[in-house]
């Protein structure tokens, strides 16, 4: 049993996010990258870009299909880029 999400204590260093605002952070699904090379898209849009408040908003964002990465629609929110 694998699991979704990691605390951001554990995260990694390589990810610009603070470590003691929240207990949760989303844990990007497998690739050919390396976890510290990656990072979810629903934290990217929340946390990086600032263009939701939340995942809720984050989510809907990606469901209404405004998202493209490397030319392909994308809606998973823990598709690492």
């Amino acid at each position: 049993m694998s699991r979704s999400h990691h605390k951001r204590l554990v995260m990694p260093r390589t990810w610009p996010l603070t470590r003691k605002t929240n207990i949760w952070a989303q844990k990007p699904n497998p690739s050919g990258h390396q976890i510290e090379m990656c990072m979810p898209l629903g934290i990217i849009l929340r946390d990086v870009l600032g263009v939701a408040h939340n995942m809720r908003e984050a989510k809907r964002i990606l469901h209404s299909r405004k998202v493209m990465v490397d030319g392909k629609v994308e809606t998973d929110r823990a598709r690492g880029v």
